[in-house]
Order: structure tokens, then C-alpha cells, then sequence
């Protein structure tokens, strides 16, 4: 025993030596690996974030101004990434710069797909359909839909139902003007918008404008519309739970959702009866302008599960229904409330039209074509302005399909939820500027060449942007440009009811209350 002490005593200096250069390389050797390794930026939470609960409570209190709550912290981390997490949900993170949409949307397509959460949030409405699905699925649909929406229907959507159901909106404002009346403009700009698709798109003619009665098929798309919303704040288990047992919001949901399919059952029916009548009768349509839905629909390739099958054209029609519906008529309201709070606004646009269609007949007969409104750039500022501020698409939802990282250094997880809030991206200041909660349309104009400015749809994101950009883009437009000109070029309108300008929560962003005016003849 005393050899083995004299044998470790005098080496007790040198093992402990040794273990100490051991402990400075690996110590050294850490840290160059922790340089190496990624370092990824921290992604920050609201303060209301709670263990276990996460922001469930402020979703829940937040339920019917959720693009408010989202705006509010998008502005209180100065448009930085920010993550949201919902129990059984998982983490949402919300991006609001232009970069960040542009990986999310184009560069990184592929790997940020809607997702099957989307799909079942919007089951019932617009499940498996263009605004939903992913791959060959998706592909075939937005194919098939990129060729309804070409120039030649354009032109003939212009002039045609546009211009029919322009006469009937002059007819019912001559009327109300006569009984001295106030006119919702929100139920007139969606009983305009869903009569003009479903003639152009179906063959169909609801006739709702200056009906005594709404057609039951709008009361139906407006209330399905809010109850599906309402699944975003939502663990999923609570509203599948009600769904299953058919009770609560679900209950209510399948109920208007049921007259929905019913309505829509019914104008497809029509649309093929008419459609089997032509050919019947023998009517030559060889020259015809443009196909209807129905016929593109049965002429696209009928690939199985990739491809759209006759279980999926009601779905399929639906989902078209509600967008060509509530976004276009939405955007027109909240164009005319803000027309309505900024009259010096609205007196530019009119000395513009004064002065670039002059040369036009006053009388009331007279219709503004696409053609006569390609020189009113001012008119056009106001439309983009109302875009950019109140995008009816107020927030897109996508899904990680594999772990990856975007912009240099946010990573995202694969399953994880991506927001990209256009309502928040419209006003977040690092992009649009310190006025960007402004409406001021003289943003969109070059001082020096007096036309509208280019803008890339990354930061002009109403419309979305890479493969899956709004496919109704173009006759969104057109149908702003011909229906404003129009009503304008004929009245002036004056607030007729109490109006805070706040939006509701919905699948579009809605002018929470109806847009009263009282109209005044020129």
C-alpha cells in the first residue's frame, strides 16, 4: 500500500494537468462545433402565451376580431416573425415581410403546401377544391379554372352580365331614390357579384338585385362563412367534438352548409338542363366566346383521384361561388365606406372621370366599358388602395411539408403552421412606411410618369403570390374598375347609418356593420 502511495502521490500534479488540457480541447472543440452549427433566430411570443394553454384564451376572447389581434402583435414585434400555439394544434408562426412570403410562396413552393389542416378547417365549404388541395389535385383544378378565366370571357363577362346587372343596380337606386330611402350597398354589391358569376359562370340568373327578399342561398354562404372561421381560434378537438355529436357552433354550421349545397344542387341542375337543351335544339355554338364552367368541367380530364370526379363538382363550383362572391363585393364595400370618410378623395376621382370621359353622352343610358376606363389612373390608385388596406383574403394559411429554413435563419419545423396575415402586411410599417394605416391612394402613383407604379405581389400581397396567385385576379379588377365607374359616373352617396369602420371575422374580411347610403342623382 505505501508503493502504490508513493507510486500516485507524486503523479496526482500531472493527472490533474492532463485532465485539465483534456477539459480546455474539448471545451475548445465545443465551441468551435457551436459556431459551426446554425444558429437560428429566436422566435418571439406574445406575453399572454400561457403553460399548457398557450394562446388559447386569447384566441377565444379574440374570436370575432381575430385580424386585429393578429395585426396587434404582428405591430408589437415590429413586423419579426412571431409564433401562436393552440393546444393540439401546435405552433403557428406569423410572417409579414416581404422575403419571408416570397420563400414561403415561390422560392420553397414545394414545400409549404396548404396542408390537411387547412382542408379540414374548410371541410364542408371548400374541402379538396382549388383553394385547398396540393399536387396533381390542385393542378388539374387551377388548369381547368385558368381557362374560364381568360381574356375572350373577360371581355364577354364585361359585356354582358356586368352590364345587364348594372342597368338593374341604375333601376333599383332610381327607385330608392324616389321613395326616398336609404340602400344597403353590402347586400347589393353581393347580390351584384353572385348573379354576375353564376350567369357568366353557370348560365344562371338569380335576379337578386332589388329583390324584396334575400335568396336563401346568401343567407346560407354568409352564415356558413362565419361558423367555418371560427374554427381557426379552435382546438381541434372541441369543434370535431361538437361536430361529431352535432351540436354548438357545428351544429349550426352543417345546417346552413346543408341549404348551401342544396342551392348550389340546384343551379348546377339548371345550368346542365339548359346546357343538354342547346344541344337538343340543334343551336350552333361553334363560334361561341367562351364555355361555362359546367362544359369546361366535363371536358377536363377525369384522372381518378387526382383529377376532378363528378363527387367533386359541387365542391368544386361552391368554392368558386364563395370567392368570386364575398371577395370581389367586400373589397367594393369597403371601397365606398372609404369613399364615404375621405370625400376629398372622392372628389379627385370625379374631377378625373370629368375630365378623361368628356367626351361621353351625360344621359343615363350611358354604359363605362373597360375600354373607356384605362386612362383613369387615379381611379384605379383608389382600388388598389382599398386592396392593400382591407385584402378580402385577410390571412393564408400553410404548412411545413419538411423540416427547412427560410431567410437565412428561421428555421420551421415539418407540420409546423405558417401564417401569412395579408391584413397585418398591409399595415405593417417596415414594408408600406409610417403612414402605411393610411388610406392615401397617391401612394400608388409616380410623381414623375403619373402612372401607376409596379409594385411585387410579395409586398402588394392581397392577391397572394407565386403558383397559387388569385386565378380571379384579372376579373376581380375589371369588375372593381366597371362597377365603381359606373355608380359613380351616375351618383354621390352619403352615409345613412352609424359605421365604425370594424371588420368581422369570416373567410373574407367583411364590413362588420351594412354599408347604409342615401344615393343622389348627378
Amino acid at each position: 500500500m505505501e508503493r502504490l502511495m508513493e507510486w500516485e502521490g507524486p503523479n496526482v500534479p500531472l493527472l490533474a494537468a492532463g485532465t485539465a488540457i483534456v477539459a480546455v480541447a474539448l471545451t475548445v472543440q465545443a465551441l468551435r462545433q457551436s459556431q459551426d452549427a446554425p444558429r437560428y433566430r429566436k422566435i418571439e411570443q406574445p406575453d399572454t402565451t400561457l403553460p399548457v394553454l398557450g394562446n388559447l384564451v386569447d384566441l377565444v376572447r379574440n374570436a370575432e376580431n381575430l385580424h386585429d389581434w393578429v395585426l396587434e402583435n404582428t405591430m408589437r414585434f415590429e413586423g419579426r416573425p412571431w409564433k401562436f400555439v393552440v393546444p393540439g394544434q401546435g405552433e403557428t408562426m406569423v410572417l409579414s415581410t416581404p422575403d419571408a412570403l416570397e420563400e414561403i410562396t415561390s422560392t420553397q413552393f414545394k414545400s409549404f403546401p396548404k396542408g390537411p389542416l387547412q382542408n379540414e378547417l374548410l371541410g364542408g365549404i371548400a374541402a379538396d377544391t382549388l383553394v385547398t388541395a396540393d399536387g396533381e389535385r390542385w393542378y388539374h383544378q387551377r388548369k381547368t379554372v385558368v381557362k374560364f378565366f381568360s381574356a375572350k370571357v373577360l371581355d364577354m363577362f364585361v359585356r354582358q352580365s356586368i352590364q345587364k346587372n348594372i342597368g338593374r343596380t341604375h333601376a333599383m337606386m332610381e327607385e330608392t331614390i324616389k321613395a326616398q330611402q336609404p340602400v344597403n350597398l353590402t347586400d347589393l354589391f353581393h347580390d351584384f357579384t353572385l348573379d354576375t358569376f353564376l350567369e357568366m359562370g353557370l348560365g344562371v340568373d338569380l335576379k337578386s338585385i332589388g329583390a324584396t327578399e334575400k335568396h336563401s342561398l346568401h343567407v346560407a354562404m354568409e352564415a356558413s362563412s362565419h361558423a367555418i372561421f371560427q374554427r381557426i381560434g379552435r382546438p381541434q378537438w372541441m369543434w370535431k367534438l361538437e361536430r361529431w355529436l352535432n351540436v354548438g357552433h357545428e351544429a349550426r354550421l352543417k345546417s346552413n352548409v346543408d341549404k348551401v349545397y342544396a342551392g348550389v344542387h340546384e343551379i348546377i341542375q339548371q345550368s346542365i338542363e339548359a346546357m343538354v337543351h342547346k344541344k337538343q335544339s340543334g343551336e350552333d355554338t361553334t363560334n361561341q366566346t367562351c364555355m361555362s364552367v359546367v362544359e369546361l368541367f366535363l371536358e377536363s380530364p377525369q384522372s381518378g383521384e387526382d383529377g376532378l370526379t363528378q363527387d367533386d363538382f359541387v365542391g368544386f363550383i361552391l368554392a368558386l361561388v364563395f370567392a368570386a362572391r364575398d371577395t370581389t363585393a367586400d373589397t367594393l364595400v369597403w371601397l365606398f365606406y372609404s369613399l364615404t370618410k375621405h370625400p376629398e378623395i372622392e372628389k379627385k376621382l370625379r374631377d378625373e372621370m370629368a375630365l378623361e370621359l368628356s367626351g361621353l353622352s351625360d344621359d343615363n343610358s350611358t354604359y363605362l366599358t373597360a375600354e373607356h376606363l384605362k386612362s383613369l389612373v387615379y381611379l384605379e390608385a383608389v382600388i388598389k388602395e382599398t386592396l392593400r388596406l382591407y385584402p378580402a383574403g385577410a390571412l393564408t394559411l400553410r404548412e411545413a411539408a419538411e423540416d427547412t429554413v427560410i431567410c437565412g435563419d428561421i428555421f420551421i419545423r415539418k407540420g409546423q403552421q405558417v401564417m401569412m396575415p395579408q391584413f397585418s402586411v398591409s399595415r405593417n410599417k417596415s414594408v408600406w412606411g409610417p403612414d402605411a394605416a393610411e388610406f392615401r391612394p397617391e401612394r400608388w402613383i409616380d410623381e414623375a410618369t403619373g402612372k401607376i407604379k409596379p409594385v411585387p405581389p410579395f409586398k402588394f400581397f392581397t392577391f397572394s403570390a407565386g403558383p397559387r396567385i388569385c386565378v380571379g385576379m384579372n376579373l376581380a379588377m375589371m369588375e372593381l374598375r366597371v362597377v365603381t365607374a359606373n355608380l359613380l359616373y351616375r351618383y354621390r352617396f352619403e352615409l345613412a347609418g352609424n359605421v365604425d369602420g370594424s371588420s368581422v371575422a369570416g373567410l373574407t374580411l367583411g364590413l362588420k356593420d351594412p354599408l347604409l347610403v342615401t344615393p343622389i342623382a348627378l
